[in-house]
């Protein structure tokens, strides 16, 4: 009986806040890739367009 508890109370209370963790380190991990890929792409664009007006 006390397996079943701790089972319950590890479903309950330590499951959930575990996957909230999980799922607020991979936002933070991908937003902060995805924001060097999104400045890597506008230092790109910016070089190509004062290329473009100098010629």
């Amino acid at each position: 009986m006390a397996g079943a508890v701790v089972i319950v109370v590890i479903m309950v209370l330590v499951g959930p806040i575990a996957v909230f963790l999980g799922g607020a380190v991979w936002s933070a991990l991908t937003g902060w890739l995805l924001a060097e890929d999104a400045d890597a792409r506008a230092g790109a664009a910016d070089a190509g367009a004062a290329d473009a007006g100098a010629a």
